[in-house]
């Protein structure tokens, strides 16, 4: 599939059916609905198909970990001449997303930023969560959101200590932007596959990328909301300036009206 194409949504072509003609392994997710008449079609009885079925989120750096030992083993048993080779990759390959993942957690509690209070589309919840952060209220495409979540989901994006929004690409991203922009947020959006966004072209860069998003989503919102605590405070300050000028100036009036009436008295 084309990088960032979404598994259950893919539209298959008739060159389709020639890479699986020349195909000697296919990885799956197992649960493509056009995988299998593609596979028959294409008359490729040889075809090794790995299935990555039941295995979780794949955002979830542990799930990720799984994905590989998964179609490393199945590789092994295709080919086992080849076994030291696939070993050695993927224990460099799960060292690096163990690396990375601890990076992302380092960064995100070395900026005060775990346990921040963010709404998240389901998808991406056990990536959010994992990275430390506090789900408030999550979320199910919003195409299947009844007026009553969309309701459910406004009240609580109110709730001053929420910071962010986190739509899913690939489920759209309207329904978060309008959430944000109502609740005065920042609107993040994810990536659920790499591909789907220049320079996100491996699961690696996936997480990172989504990190980093969410990561100036909060700045922003912090940023906006000392901006506007400054804009308060001056316009207190300006209030209580207008405050003392009055009292200055009522006392002001009252010597000079005292002063009037004595030199009045004395005539």
């Amino acid at each position: 599939m084309p990088g960032g194409a979404c598994p259950s949504h893919f539209d298959t072509t008739p060159g389709d059916v020639q890479k699986f003609i020349d195909a000697d392994v296919v990885i799956s997710l197992g649960w493509e609905p056009w995988l299998e008449p593609l596979i028959n079609n294409s008359g490729n009885r040889d075809v090794k198909h790995i299935k990555c079925l039941g295995l979780g989120e794949w955002s979830l750096p542990l799930n990720a970990i799984k994905f590989v030992e998964n179609i490393r083993d199945e590789l092994i048993i295709f080919y086992p001449e080849l076994n030291n080779t696939i070993q050695n990759n993927a224990e460099k390959y799960i060292s690096l997303i163990n690396h990375t993942d601890t990076a992302l957690k380092n960064m995100i509690s070395t900026m005060g930023y775990k346990d921040r209070q963010v709404i998240c589309m389901l998808w991406q919840k056990d990536f959010v969560e994992h990275l430390g952060f506090d789900i408030v209220a999550s979320y199910i495409p919003p195409e299947s959101l009844s007026v009553q979540d969309q309701i459910d989901i406004a009240n609580v994006a109110t709730n001053n200590r929420v910071c962010v929004i986190i739509d899913n690409l690939q489920s759209g991203t309207e329904f978060g932007e309008r959430i944000a922009e109502e609740a005065d947020i920042s609107h993040v959006v994810f990536t659920n596959f790499p591909g789907a966004i220049n320079t996100v072209d491996a699961y690696i860069d996936q997480i990172s990328y989504n990190t980093a998003e969410l990561i100036k989503g909060i700045t922003v919102f912090d940023y906006k909301k000392d901006v506007n605590i400054n804009i308060i405070q001056n316009e207190k300050s300006d209030i209580e300036l207008q405050r003392n000028l009055s009292i200055i100036i009522v006392g002001i009036l009252i010597i000079i009206s005292s002063i009037l009436y004595m030199m009045y008295k004395r005539k």
